[in-house]
């Protein structure tokens, strides 16, 4: 008899799971649990506008921490290498060692040329930026490639370099909200929505202003306002901006007090902003020009950057204001008395020294840049009005205040983003109509003269026609290759008339593809018009090439809906073919304007709902 505690019975009496299957089957378990969760906060996102506003709470909050960091970084590095110790920073100091004004941004330069050389090494592509991302990729971004840009941002306004850090700001906070939204599996245009928000929130984290913050991101970011989109974006950057004073970053603030404004003030404001417009088509113009300059074919990529460092630490030698971004300047141009020649010096030097900055390859952008030389601008221009009689004391700082806006808004493309940001830097209701006459004039003169912001300006430098970020991917993704028919019907061009009216009679097809003896395109073969009894009495003369239409009109599988349409409209016909390319003619397909335009309606009406929120 066997003993019930004995070893063959042990197992059956009480059975055990080894160590490890219990440590995995617990892990497995809480893998499950987990994607559990993800599947129901998906789909609370998906449905519910609120799920989708709380995610932009948290994307705010994500921007206003890194903006915090990222500010704390670079003012430590403003402190150890200029020992910038006041919140005026390094454009802000009275005087800086000489050493330090050209060999900080040298240093600047040869860190940035071995940061350039190992994102070579490690990606062949310009990382995308959230307009490019809402435009073209349905708001799909690299994490990685963002926070290797926000490292560059650091190293070129750290160092010096006449650059602001918006852009890294609103690169990386878009590249985390990318990240997450993809994570999460939402649809594409709420990863667009989520990629505004945050550009919302490191704006407003930036300026400690959320309504320009949200203005920016439909502006610039969404390329388009409506009411679906206005709780996630306004959220973001309100979160963004709470957070950031909650961790003591400093926002942009304008001391200005204009107790009236006389009525003589608005034409000057008005011409004030043309005269913005102009320089900055300069500004924009001088960076290309400083590019181009930089890359010749001698010059290696990564020595770029140490010879355009150079050159702007030489005019931090003429004007320390030259340096960084500006900030400490523009706050010293408000509150000093400066002669009209030192402003135009540092005027000059700034100038030069952000398209220079630029031109180099050093990351950044030219939003606060653009401020600083608006402020200079409208500053000089005050004082010629004053030496000519024109106006008093008071129109400086108003002056000073709509040329910020007006050059803003001529180089960023963003108007209401300038006007809001007038009105929560200065706090003054007063005077935001009369920076609103100024950005306006400023805006509408750019776009007639220029047609391009700074960032639409890159893009079409790079053969990109993007000039917002309206959502034109899915346009470029409806290709013709997605539109044809594959099965085409295909006869050879040298048949005759009488066997082709046997093969094909009248109300079997309407078109037929002719090709040559080598399988190439050689026309378009209309079946009713080869029945026409008029070639009847013809006999045997007629062969199909005798009837063909369109025989160099063709399509190729890469080119989109809206190019296809174009072609269709130019040539006033219902039907192309398709062929694999331009050289070998080779037909693989076969077009109707009718189906392309009915796919194409139906495309744009979907991409509508949704920007709408009705789907």
């Amino acid at each position: 008899m066997l003993n019930p505690m004995s070893s063959q019975s042990a197992p059956d009496a009480f059975p055990t799971v080894a160590p490890s299957e219990e440590l995995g089957g617990r892990f497995t378990r809480e893998a499950d649990w987990l994607r559990h969760q993800l599947v129901r906060l998906r789909l609370f996102i998906r449905n519910h506008e609120l799920g989708l506003t709380l995610l932009a709470a948290v994307i705010g909050l994500c921007a206003g921490v890194i903006v915090s960091i990222v500010t704390g970084i670079t003012h430590f590095m403003h402190f150890a290498l200029f020992n910038a110790r006041s919140f005026t920073g390094v454009s802000g100091m009275p005087g800086i060692s000489p050493i330090a004004t050209v060999g900080g941004p040298v240093l600047g330069g040869i860190c940035a040329g071995v940061s350039i050389k190992l994102y070579q090494k490690w990606r062949d592509r310009v990382p995308v930026d959230p307009i490019e991302a809402n435009a073209l990729h349905g708001g799909r971004m690299s994490l990685a490639e963002s926070a290797a840009l926000v490292g560059q941002n650091i190293i070129s306004n750290g160092f010096g370099m006449s650059v602001g850090l918006e852009a890294g700001y609103t690169q990386i906070g878009s590249g985390v909200a990318s990240w997450l939204g993809r994570y999460l599996g939402i649809r594409r245009a709420d990863l667009r929505t989520l990629v505004g928000c945050g550009a919302a929130g490191a704006i407003a984290a930036a300026f400690g202003a959320p309504l320009a913050g949200s203005a920016y991101a439909f502006e610039l970011v969404m390329g388009v306002y409506t009411i679906a989109t206005l709780a996630p974006i306004a959220v973001a950057a309100f979160t963004g901006n709470l957070i950031a004073q909650i961790l003591g970053t400093q926002g942009f603030i304008v001391a200005i007090s204009v107790p009236d404004i006389d009525l003589a003030d608005y034409p000057f404001a008005l011409i004030l902003g043309v005269i913005c417009a102009g320089i900055g088509v300069l500004v924009m113009q001088l960076v290309t020009y400083f590019e181009r300059a930089a890359r010749q074919p001698w010059l290696p990529a990564e020595v770029r950057p140490v010879v355009g460092s150079a050159l702007v630490g030489l005019l931090g030698l003429v004007s320390p204001q030259a340096l960084s971004a500006g900030h400490g300047a523009l706050h010293l141009l408000g509150h000093t008395e400066q002669i009209w020649w030192a402003l135009l010096i540092v005027l000059v030097c700034k100038v030069l020294a952000s398209a220079i900055s630029i031109g180099a390859g050093f990351r950044g952008g030219l939003f606060f840049a653009s401020l600083f030389i608006g402020g200079l601008v409208g500053k000089l221009f005050a004082l010629l009005l004053m030496a000519l009689g024109y106006s008093s004391g008071h129109a400086v700082s108003l002056f000073v205040a709509v040329a910020m806006g007006s050059m803003a808004a001529a180089v960023i493309g963003a108007p209401l983003t300038m006007i809001l940001l007038a009105l929560e830097s200065t706090g003054s209701l007063n005077i935001s109509g009369i920076v609103m006459l100024g950005v306006l004039a400023s805006s509408v003169t750019a776009r007639a003269t220029f047609g391009y912001s700074f960032a639409t300006w890159r893009f079409h430098l790079r053969g990109e026609s993007i000039r917002s970020a309206h959502d034109v991917g899915w346009i470029r993704s409806l290709t013709v290759d997605k539109l044809m028919r594959h099965d085409p019907l295909t006869v050879r061009h040298d048949m005759r008339l009488d066997q082709f009216r046997g093969r094909f009679p009248l109300g079997t097809e309407r078109v037929v593809v002719a090709v040559d003896d080598s399988g190439s395109y050689a026309g378009l073969i209309d079946v009713a018009a080869a029945h026409n009894p008029e070639y009847d009495s013809a006999g045997d003369a007629i062969v199909v090439i005798d009837l063909a239409e369109h025989p160099h009109e063709m399509l190729t599988p890469g080119m989109n809906a809206k190019e296809a349409a174009l072609e269709f409209d130019r040539l006033e016909t219902d039907m192309l073919v398709v062929v694999d390319d331009l050289d070998t003619h080779l037909v693989i397909g076969l077009v109707s304007e009718k189906h392309l335009l009915r796919r194409y309606s139906a495309e744009l009406d979907r991409h509508r709902r949704e920007a709408l929120g009705e789907v």
